[in-house]
Protein backbone atom coordinates (compact mmCIF):
# COMPACT_ATOMS: atom_id res chain seq x y z
CA UNK A 1 0.00 0.00 0.00
CA UNK A 2 3.00 2.52 0.76
CA UNK A 3 4.62 2.17 -2.46
CA UNK A 4 1.30 2.27 -4.42
CA UNK A 5 0.41 5.60 -2.70
CA UNK A 6 4.15 6.84 -3.57
CA UNK A 7 3.46 6.15 -7.33
CA UNK A 8 0.11 7.80 -7.34
CA UNK A 9 1.90 10.76 -5.12
CA UNK A 10 4.35 10.96 -7.92
CA UNK A 11 2.07 10.64 -11.26
CA UNK A 12 0.32 13.65 -9.45
CA UNK A 13 3.88 15.85 -8.79
CA UNK A 14 4.33 14.95 -12.57
CA UNK A 15 0.98 16.13 -14.31
CA UNK A 16 0.23 19.30 -11.42
CA UNK A 17 3.94 19.98 -10.52
CA UNK A 18 4.26 22.88 -7.91
CA UNK A 19 0.04 23.76 -8.19
CA UNK A 20 -0.86 21.00 -6.39
CA UNK A 21 1.98 20.05 -3.97
CA UNK A 22 4.14 23.50 -3.20
CA UNK A 23 7.85 24.69 -4.00
CA UNK A 24 9.39 27.28 -2.17
CA UNK A 25 9.67 30.10 -4.30
CA UNK A 26 12.27 31.37 -6.14
CA UNK A 27 14.08 34.90 -5.54
CA UNK A 28 15.45 37.05 -7.58
CA UNK A 29 18.15 38.40 -5.47
CA UNK A 30 19.39 34.57 -6.09
CA UNK A 31 20.01 35.28 -9.46
CA UNK A 32 21.51 38.13 -9.24
CA UNK A 33 19.02 41.29 -8.76
CA UNK A 34 20.39 43.68 -6.72
CA UNK A 35 17.30 46.32 -6.45
CA UNK A 36 18.98 48.77 -5.80
CA UNK A 37 17.39 51.03 -8.73
CA UNK A 38 20.69 51.82 -10.28
CA UNK A 39 21.84 48.15 -11.98
CA UNK A 40 19.51 46.73 -14.23
CA UNK A 41 17.79 43.49 -12.87
CA UNK A 42 16.01 42.71 -16.18
CA UNK A 43 18.52 39.75 -16.79
CA UNK A 44 18.30 38.49 -13.24
CA UNK A 45 14.33 38.43 -13.49
CA UNK A 46 14.04 36.68 -16.90
CA UNK A 47 16.93 33.68 -15.27
CA UNK A 48 14.38 33.37 -12.57
CA UNK A 49 11.91 33.11 -14.33
CA UNK A 50 13.31 30.51 -16.92
CA UNK A 51 14.23 28.56 -14.31
CA UNK A 52 10.70 28.52 -12.59
CA UNK A 53 9.01 27.80 -15.57
CA UNK A 54 10.61 24.38 -15.72
CA UNK A 55 8.14 23.58 -13.03
CA UNK A 56 4.83 24.22 -13.49
CA UNK A 57 3.07 26.25 -10.72
CA UNK A 58 6.13 27.83 -9.66
CA UNK A 59 6.60 31.43 -8.41
CA UNK A 60 9.41 33.99 -8.56
CA UNK A 61 9.50 36.38 -5.75
CA UNK A 62 10.60 39.97 -6.04
CA UNK A 63 10.55 41.43 -1.93
CA UNK A 64 10.62 45.00 -1.47
CA UNK A 65 13.18 47.01 -3.19
CA UNK A 66 13.46 49.04 -6.32
CA UNK A 67 14.61 47.02 -9.84
CA UNK A 68 15.36 48.85 -13.10
CA UNK A 69 13.85 47.42 -15.56
CA UNK A 70 15.59 48.32 -18.96
CA UNK A 71 14.09 45.53 -20.99
CA UNK A 72 11.23 42.93 -21.33
CA UNK A 73 10.54 40.65 -19.11
CA UNK A 74 8.77 37.49 -20.11
CA UNK A 75 6.56 35.29 -17.56
CA UNK A 76 6.44 31.80 -18.78
CA UNK A 77 3.08 29.50 -18.91
CA UNK A 78 1.82 28.55 -15.62
CA UNK A 79 3.88 30.40 -13.60
CA UNK A 80 3.79 33.49 -10.88
CA UNK A 81 6.03 36.72 -10.79
CA UNK A 82 4.66 37.86 -7.22
CA UNK A 83 6.17 41.08 -5.72
CA UNK A 84 4.93 42.54 -2.29
CA UNK A 85 3.20 45.63 -2.96
CA UNK A 86 -0.35 45.11 -1.77
CA UNK A 87 -3.24 48.43 -2.91
CA UNK A 88 -4.83 50.36 -2.57
CA UNK A 89 -2.62 52.79 -3.97
CA UNK A 90 1.49 53.85 -2.92
CA UNK A 91 4.32 53.38 -3.73
CA UNK A 92 5.82 51.19 -1.51
CA UNK A 93 6.88 47.18 -1.72
CA UNK A 94 7.76 45.93 -4.82
CA UNK A 95 8.76 49.22 -7.30
CA UNK A 96 9.42 47.95 -10.84
CA UNK A 97 11.71 51.02 -12.53
CA UNK A 98 10.44 50.92 -16.08
CA UNK A 99 13.12 52.19 -18.78
CA UNK A 100 12.93 49.81 -21.34
CA UNK A 101 11.46 50.84 -24.66
CA UNK A 102 11.37 54.73 -24.09
CA UNK A 103 10.40 57.28 -26.85
CA UNK A 104 8.00 54.10 -28.83
CA UNK A 105 4.51 53.17 -27.69
CA UNK A 106 4.91 49.54 -29.66
CA UNK A 107 6.99 46.60 -28.85
CA UNK A 108 6.88 44.19 -25.64
CA UNK A 109 5.26 45.14 -22.44
CA UNK A 110 7.45 45.65 -19.97
CA UNK A 111 5.81 42.25 -18.08
CA UNK A 112 4.84 40.16 -20.61
CA UNK A 113 2.45 36.78 -19.61
CA UNK A 114 4.04 34.94 -22.41
CA UNK A 115 2.29 31.50 -21.92
CA UNK A 116 -1.11 30.49 -20.57
CA UNK A 117 -2.36 30.77 -17.08
CA UNK A 118 0.93 32.93 -15.72
CA UNK A 119 0.18 35.82 -12.83
CA UNK A 120 1.64 38.71 -12.30
CA UNK A 121 1.12 40.41 -8.62
CA UNK A 122 2.00 42.51 -6.27
CA UNK A 123 4.42 45.45 -7.80
CA UNK A 124 4.32 48.79 -8.46
CA UNK A 125 5.61 50.15 -12.16
CA UNK A 126 7.16 53.44 -12.28
CA UNK A 127 8.50 55.19 -15.37
CA UNK A 128 11.76 57.44 -13.65
CA UNK A 129 12.16 59.33 -17.09
CA UNK A 130 8.43 60.59 -16.82
CA UNK A 131 7.79 64.41 -16.59
CA UNK A 132 4.61 65.48 -15.44
CA UNK A 133 6.39 69.34 -16.19
CA UNK A 134 6.24 67.92 -19.62
CA UNK A 135 3.56 69.12 -22.24
CA UNK A 136 3.01 65.77 -23.19
CA UNK A 137 4.24 62.53 -21.96
CA UNK A 138 7.36 59.88 -23.73
CA UNK A 139 5.68 57.16 -25.22
CA UNK A 140 6.65 53.55 -24.17
CA UNK A 141 4.85 50.28 -24.69
CA UNK A 142 2.35 48.45 -22.60
CA UNK A 143 3.16 48.14 -19.15
CA UNK A 144 1.61 44.75 -18.80
CA UNK A 145 0.16 42.14 -21.50
CA UNK A 146 -1.75 38.80 -21.13
CA UNK A 147 -1.94 35.97 -22.59
CA UNK A 148 -4.49 33.42 -22.34
CA UNK A 149 -6.19 32.99 -18.70
CA UNK A 150 -3.47 35.36 -17.55
CA UNK A 151 -3.93 36.65 -13.85
CA UNK A 152 -3.22 40.58 -13.28
CA UNK A 153 -3.30 42.09 -9.94
CA UNK A 154 -2.69 43.72 -7.51
CA UNK A 155 -0.69 46.30 -8.91
CA UNK A 156 -0.10 50.30 -9.04
CA UNK A 157 0.79 52.06 -12.14
CA UNK A 158 1.87 55.20 -11.31
CA UNK A 159 2.77 56.55 -14.35
CA UNK A 160 2.79 53.99 -17.36
CA UNK A 161 2.09 55.48 -20.74
CA UNK A 162 0.38 52.54 -21.62
CA UNK A 163 -0.96 50.60 -19.05
CA UNK A 164 -2.39 46.96 -19.35
CA UNK A 165 -2.62 44.89 -22.79
CA UNK A 166 -5.23 42.23 -22.99
CA UNK A 167 -5.15 40.84 -26.81
CA UNK A 168 -5.95 38.01 -27.56
CA UNK A 169 -6.07 37.36 -23.50
CA UNK A 170 -9.10 34.71 -23.53
CA UNK A 171 -10.43 33.96 -20.09
CA UNK A 172 -7.84 36.39 -18.48
CA UNK A 173 -8.55 38.14 -14.95
CA UNK A 174 -7.26 41.85 -13.95
CA UNK A 175 -8.25 43.13 -10.62
CA UNK A 176 -7.11 45.24 -8.04
CA UNK A 177 -5.51 47.65 -10.35
CA UNK A 178 -4.57 51.44 -9.27
CA UNK A 179 -2.74 54.08 -10.99
CA UNK A 180 -2.54 56.57 -13.72
CA UNK A 181 -1.76 55.13 -17.30
CA UNK A 182 -1.55 58.68 -19.87
CA UNK A 183 -2.44 57.20 -23.30
CA UNK A 184 -4.58 54.46 -22.31
CA UNK A 185 -5.09 52.65 -19.17
CA UNK A 186 -6.47 49.19 -20.57
CA UNK A 187 -6.78 47.82 -23.89
CA UNK A 188 -8.88 44.66 -24.65
CA UNK A 189 -9.26 43.20 -27.88
CA UNK A 190 -9.51 39.69 -30.12
CA UNK A 191 -10.81 38.17 -26.86
CA UNK A 192 -13.55 34.62 -27.71
CA UNK A 193 -13.58 33.44 -23.82
CA UNK A 194 -15.18 35.68 -20.80
CA UNK A 195 -12.47 38.33 -19.87
CA UNK A 196 -12.83 39.82 -16.25
CA UNK A 197 -11.50 42.95 -14.67
CA UNK A 198 -12.70 43.92 -11.30
CA UNK A 199 -11.72 46.77 -9.03
CA UNK A 200 -9.78 48.87 -11.44
CA UNK A 201 -8.92 52.59 -10.42
CA UNK A 202 -7.24 55.37 -12.37
CA UNK A 203 -7.08 58.42 -11.25
CA UNK A 204 -4.28 61.58 -11.87
CA UNK A 205 -2.09 60.32 -9.63
CA UNK A 206 1.30 61.54 -11.09
CA UNK A 207 -0.20 64.33 -12.94
CA UNK A 208 -2.41 66.29 -10.80
CA UNK A 209 -1.65 69.89 -11.21
CA UNK A 210 0.78 69.68 -13.62
CA UNK A 211 1.17 70.34 -17.05
CA UNK A 212 0.92 67.42 -18.54
CA UNK A 213 -2.79 67.44 -16.98
CA UNK A 214 -4.20 68.86 -20.26
CA UNK A 215 -2.61 66.24 -22.54
CA UNK A 216 -4.38 63.21 -20.30
CA UNK A 217 -7.54 64.96 -20.38
CA UNK A 218 -7.59 66.00 -23.99
CA UNK A 219 -5.78 62.86 -25.18
CA UNK A 220 -6.47 59.72 -22.98
CA UNK A 221 -8.46 56.73 -22.95
CA UNK A 222 -9.27 54.67 -19.22
CA UNK A 223 -10.93 51.77 -20.99
CA UNK A 224 -11.06 50.53 -24.29
CA UNK A 225 -13.16 47.70 -26.00
CA UNK A 226 -12.61 46.24 -29.60
CA UNK A 227 -13.52 42.31 -30.20
CA UNK A 228 -14.19 40.80 -26.39
CA UNK A 229 -17.18 37.76 -26.38
CA UNK A 230 -19.28 37.63 -22.80
CA UNK A 231 -17.06 40.50 -21.34
CA UNK A 232 -17.70 41.36 -17.65
CA UNK A 233 -16.38 44.28 -16.35
CA UNK A 234 -16.74 45.47 -12.50
CA UNK A 235 -16.23 48.48 -10.33
CA UNK A 236 -14.28 50.13 -12.54
CA UNK A 237 -13.40 53.88 -12.09
CA UNK A 238 -11.72 56.46 -14.28
CA UNK A 239 -11.17 60.61 -13.49
CA UNK A 240 -9.85 63.12 -16.18
CA UNK A 241 -9.51 61.28 -19.54
CA UNK A 242 -10.66 62.45 -22.50
CA UNK A 243 -12.95 59.04 -22.42
CA UNK A 244 -14.15 56.83 -20.02
CA UNK A 245 -15.17 53.75 -21.80
CA UNK A 246 -14.43 53.26 -25.49
CA UNK A 247 -15.68 50.20 -27.61
CA UNK A 248 -14.86 50.16 -31.57
CA UNK A 249 -14.75 47.41 -34.41
CA UNK A 250 -11.81 45.16 -34.35
CA UNK A 251 -9.86 43.96 -37.57
CA UNK A 252 -9.70 40.54 -38.10
CA UNK A 253 -5.64 40.03 -37.41
CA UNK A 254 -3.57 36.65 -38.21
CA UNK A 255 -0.82 36.32 -35.58
CA UNK A 256 0.03 33.17 -37.17
CA UNK A 257 -0.42 31.22 -40.67
CA UNK A 258 -2.74 28.94 -38.55
CA UNK A 259 -4.47 31.45 -36.19
CA UNK A 260 -7.08 34.08 -37.34
CA UNK A 261 -8.67 36.37 -34.89
CA UNK A 262 -11.99 37.21 -36.75
CA UNK A 263 -13.38 41.07 -36.38
CA UNK A 264 -15.63 42.23 -34.71
CA UNK A 265 -17.20 44.21 -31.43
CA UNK A 266 -17.94 43.63 -27.82
CA UNK A 267 -20.48 42.70 -25.48
CA UNK A 268 -21.05 42.51 -22.12
CA UNK A 269 -22.10 43.38 -19.02
CA UNK A 270 -20.58 46.15 -17.04
CA UNK A 271 -21.52 46.73 -13.34
CA UNK A 272 -20.62 49.66 -10.72
CA UNK A 273 -18.35 51.26 -13.53
CA UNK A 274 -17.70 54.97 -12.93
CA UNK A 275 -16.34 58.00 -15.28
CA UNK A 276 -15.95 61.59 -13.43
CA UNK A 277 -14.37 64.38 -15.09
CA UNK A 278 -14.61 63.27 -18.97
CA UNK A 279 -15.13 64.82 -21.82
CA UNK A 280 -16.99 61.19 -23.39
CA UNK A 281 -18.36 58.96 -20.34
CA UNK A 282 -19.31 56.35 -22.81
CA UNK A 283 -17.82 56.61 -26.27
CA UNK A 284 -19.48 54.17 -29.15
CA UNK A 285 -18.20 53.85 -32.35
CA UNK A 286 -19.44 50.29 -32.73
CA UNK A 287 -20.74 47.87 -30.04
CA UNK A 288 -22.01 44.07 -30.58
CA UNK A 289 -25.57 43.73 -31.80
CA UNK A 290 -26.27 41.44 -28.63
CA UNK A 291 -25.90 44.18 -26.64
CA UNK A 292 -23.70 46.29 -23.87
CA UNK A 293 -25.62 46.14 -20.34
CA UNK A 294 -24.53 48.81 -17.98
CA UNK A 295 -26.15 48.97 -14.80
CA UNK A 296 -25.68 50.98 -11.87
CA UNK A 297 -23.06 53.31 -13.67
CA UNK A 298 -22.36 57.01 -12.55
CA UNK A 299 -20.88 59.95 -14.87
CA UNK A 300 -20.09 63.59 -14.67
CA UNK A 301 -19.10 64.07 -17.98
CA UNK A 302 -17.51 67.62 -16.86
CA UNK A 303 -14.18 67.39 -18.48
CA UNK A 304 -14.36 69.88 -21.83
CA UNK A 305 -16.25 72.23 -23.45
CA UNK A 306 -19.87 72.23 -23.91
CA UNK A 307 -19.02 69.48 -26.34
CA UNK A 308 -18.63 66.71 -23.55
CA UNK A 309 -21.02 64.07 -23.94
CA UNK A 310 -22.34 61.34 -20.93
CA UNK A 311 -23.16 58.64 -23.61
CA UNK A 312 -22.41 59.02 -27.47
CA UNK A 313 -23.41 56.61 -30.43
CA UNK A 314 -21.52 57.52 -33.43
CA UNK A 315 -22.37 57.00 -36.70
CA UNK A 316 -21.63 53.23 -38.20
CA UNK A 317 -22.85 51.88 -34.69
CA UNK A 318 -24.34 48.51 -35.29
CA UNK A 319 -25.13 47.07 -31.73
CA UNK A 320 -26.91 48.35 -29.08
CA UNK A 321 -26.38 49.69 -25.45
CA UNK A 322 -28.69 49.60 -22.44
CA UNK A 323 -28.28 51.42 -19.28
CA UNK A 324 -29.95 50.70 -15.78
CA UNK A 325 -30.27 52.83 -13.07
CA UNK A 326 -27.52 54.95 -14.05
CA UNK A 327 -26.96 58.42 -12.78
CA UNK A 328 -25.69 61.57 -14.55
CA UNK A 329 -24.91 64.86 -13.53
CA UNK A 330 -22.33 68.31 -13.88
CA UNK A 331 -23.23 67.88 -17.58
CA UNK A 332 -21.93 71.36 -19.16
CA UNK A 333 -24.38 70.65 -22.72
CA UNK A 334 -26.26 67.87 -24.27
CA UNK A 335 -25.93 64.65 -22.16
CA UNK A 336 -27.16 61.31 -24.30
CA UNK A 337 -26.14 61.28 -28.03
CA UNK A 338 -27.36 58.60 -30.80
CA UNK A 339 -26.22 59.20 -34.32
CA UNK A 340 -26.47 55.07 -34.99
CA UNK A 341 -27.60 51.80 -33.18
CA UNK A 342 -29.84 51.43 -30.27
CA UNK A 343 -29.65 53.45 -26.67
CA UNK A 344 -32.09 52.24 -23.86
CA UNK A 345 -31.97 53.72 -20.29
CA UNK A 346 -34.64 52.57 -17.95
CA UNK A 347 -34.76 54.06 -14.41
CA UNK A 348 -32.02 56.21 -14.23
CA UNK A 349 -31.40 59.28 -12.80
CA UNK A 350 -30.09 62.23 -15.01
CA UNK A 351 -29.27 65.04 -12.22
CA UNK A 352 -28.29 68.13 -14.52
CA UNK A 353 -27.12 68.84 -17.81
CA UNK A 354 -27.19 72.31 -19.87
CA UNK A 355 -25.28 73.62 -17.60
CA UNK A 356 -23.14 75.55 -19.51
CA UNK A 357 -24.70 75.41 -23.24
CA UNK A 358 -28.41 76.87 -21.78
CA UNK A 359 -29.95 75.81 -25.26
CA UNK A 360 -28.73 71.95 -25.33
CA UNK A 361 -30.97 69.46 -25.13
CA UNK A 362 -30.90 66.11 -22.89
CA UNK A 363 -31.28 63.61 -25.46
CA UNK A 364 -29.74 64.53 -29.08
CA UNK A 365 -30.51 62.14 -31.91
CA UNK A 366 -29.60 61.97 -35.70
CA UNK A 367 -29.79 58.68 -36.61
CA UNK A 368 -30.82 54.92 -34.77
CA UNK A 369 -33.11 54.74 -32.01
CA UNK A 370 -33.44 55.69 -28.62
CA UNK A 371 -35.75 54.24 -25.29
CA UNK A 372 -35.99 56.36 -22.21
CA UNK A 373 -38.60 54.41 -19.88
CA UNK A 374 -38.84 55.25 -16.07
CA UNK A 375 -36.02 57.71 -15.90
CA UNK A 376 -35.99 61.25 -13.49
CA UNK A 377 -34.85 64.22 -14.82
CA UNK A 378 -34.33 66.96 -12.36
CA UNK A 379 -33.03 70.12 -13.72
CA UNK A 380 -31.32 71.27 -17.26
CA UNK A 381 -32.63 72.74 -20.34
CA UNK A 382 -34.36 71.17 -23.14
CA UNK A 383 -35.27 67.78 -23.31
CA UNK A 384 -34.58 66.32 -26.90
CA UNK A 385 -33.94 67.43 -30.04
CA UNK A 386 -35.19 64.52 -32.25
CA UNK A 387 -34.12 64.37 -35.79
CA UNK A 388 -33.45 62.02 -39.48
CA UNK A 389 -35.47 60.48 -41.16
CA UNK A 390 -35.07 56.93 -39.68
CA UNK A 391 -34.80 57.55 -36.37
CA UNK A 392 -36.60 56.16 -33.88
CA UNK A 393 -37.90 57.31 -30.31
CA UNK A 394 -40.10 56.36 -27.08
CA UNK A 395 -39.65 58.29 -23.67
CA UNK A 396 -41.92 57.49 -21.63
CA UNK A 397 -42.87 57.13 -17.61
CA UNK A 398 -40.58 59.41 -17.46
CA UNK A 399 -40.80 62.47 -14.99
CA UNK A 400 -38.78 66.16 -15.17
Amino acid sequence: MPSALAAVLSLAALTAGCAAFGCEPLRVSDFGARADGIADDTAAFQRALDAAGKTPGRTVHAPAGRYRIGGSIHVPASTTLRGDFVGPGGRSGSILLVTGGKGRADGPACVALSGGKSTLTGFVMEYPDQNPEAAEPTPYPYAVSGGHSARIEELFLFNAYQGIDLDASHAAMVRNVWGEPLRVGLHVDHCYDIVRIENVHLWPYFTLGKPMRAWVQAHGVAFEFGRSDWQYCLNTFCYGYQTGYRFYRAKETKPDPATTYPAGATNGNFVGIGADCVAIGIDVEDSFNIGVSVTNGEFAPFGASPNSRGVLLRAGNTGNVALVNCNFWAVPGTLFEVQDGSLSLSACNIHEWALHAKQAPCFLQGGGRLSVQGCVLNQGGFLARLEGERSRATLANTMG
